[in-house]
């Protein structure tokens, strides 16, 4: 009989985004993959992308099933719908388990999974509630996840703030950290200085920027929880004089776009400001920053920010969430409160100068993609042989 599992997240980018190399773990372990997941409202990636996600299940034999699961928490009507959709995906497949993602998908998920009685792997990608974090958070959020992982046979944390308060307060069977979805680390690190200058030009040409610019990029939707307003709001606050050679340019999609737009032409900064879209140059773009921000008011890790050091891009991040897993202040950036623009401008002046890559530093080897795959590995073989 095929074993088969499933992998559920509200939001298709979930899964294209963290999940690929997860459905490969578990075919090599003999399972039939199952996605279940919006692929119509997809979530933060472009339309492109999202075909070419449907294209790759279907090439790679993975069984996608449409639920139409909401934005955000959803509403009672919406997630009554979801229900009933994963219901019918339940009673449809016999699941040896199932591995939930995001606040909506893994609530409804482990509701329908518990009816079931199918074994649930959750991995939380960065609680809502932190330290510093808003009250709303730990009022709505902390009893959500606090009663559903009486209902979780694994938990999965992604930074070592969540890992403790898991191991604290939570209830699930078992508690593990990994260090995110893992990073080509060793790839990165083979990167000559030589390749990397040839992008930075290659990219800079492409902007269309004097040789003396400094660029400023950051990497993520153009979401408020992205919090990209703070940077314009930063340089906004610099003297023209201090701002003349500056250039601020940021990859991702979302519905900021006329926000941010007016923000810059507000201090007439707007031919300096620059919306690349999705990009899947991301390393390239790094290498033609002189820095990266990475202003998230909430983070459970941060890819964005972690591709940016392993680089050699010196990044000045969020001080919310598990973005200091990876970043050791002067070392290779410099946190900061995503709400205080004001120091943010201070940070940005005090670096102008900096542009050399920076060195390699040994702790990041356990970020690498190969380290966290063994251990993805080692928890999908553990629920399988029980």
């Amino acid at each position: 009989m095929t074993k088969k599992v499933l992998m559920l997240a509200a939001k298709a980018n979930m899964i294209q985004q963290f999940n690929h190399r997860n459905i490969k773990i578990l075919q090599d372990l003999g399972y039939e993959v199952h996605v279940a997941t919006n692929m119509v409202d997809f979530g933060s990636m472009s339309a492109e992308e999202n075909e070419r996600f449907k294209q790759w299940m279907n090439d790679n034999k993975v069984v996608a099933h449409q639920v139409d699961f909401e934005r955000r928490m959803g509403s009672l009507k919406g997630n009554i719908r979801s229900i009933k959709q994963l219901r019918q995906i339940f009673r449809e497949n016999s699941f040896t388990f199932i591995h939930v993602h995001s606040p909506l998908g893994s609530i409804l998920g482990r509701l329908v999974a518990i009816k079931f009685g199918v074994p649930v792997i959750y991995t939380a990608h960065g609680f809502h509630f932190f330290k510093g974090g808003p009250k709303t958070g730990w009022l709505f959020f902390y009893p959500l996840e606090w009663i559903f992982s009486f209902i979780t046979e694994t938990l999965i944390t992604i930074n070592n703030e969540d890992y403790v308060l898991a191991k604290k307060h939570m209830h699930a069977k078992k508690v593990v950290h990994i260090n995110g979805i893992g990073v080509d680390v060793d790839g990165a690190w083979k990167v000559t200085d030589h390749e990397k200058q040839l992008a930075r030009e290659r990219i800079r040409k492409e902007l269309r920027l004097p040789n003396n610019a400094f660029l400023i990029t950051s990497v993520g939707e153009l979401s408020d929880r992205k919090n990209h307003k703070i940077v314009l709001e930063a340089l906004k606050m610099m003297p023209v004089s201090e701002r003349k050679n500056v250039y601020y340019a940021i990859a991702g999609t979302g519905g900021n776009i006329e926000m941010l737009t007016n923000l810059a032409n507000s201090f007439g900064f707007h031919k300096h400001f620059i919306l690349l879209g999705y990009r899947t140059d991301i390393h390239d773009i790094n290498y033609a920053s002189d820095i990266s921000v990475f202003p998230s008011l909430r983070e459970g890790l941060g890819i964005a920010g972690l591709d940016a050091v392993i680089d050699g891009t010196y990044l000045l991040a969020t001080n919310k969430g598990g973005v200091n897993d990876y970043l050791h202040d002067e070392e290779n950036g410099k946190l900061f409160n995503p709400n205080d623009s004001d120091t943010l401008k201070t940070l940005i002046l005090k670096i102008m100068e900096k542009t050399e890559y920076l060195p390699k530093s040994d702790f990041l080897k356990k970020f690498d993609f190969r380290e966290v795959d063994n251990e993805m590995y080692r928890i999908y073989q553990e629920l399988d042989n029980e």
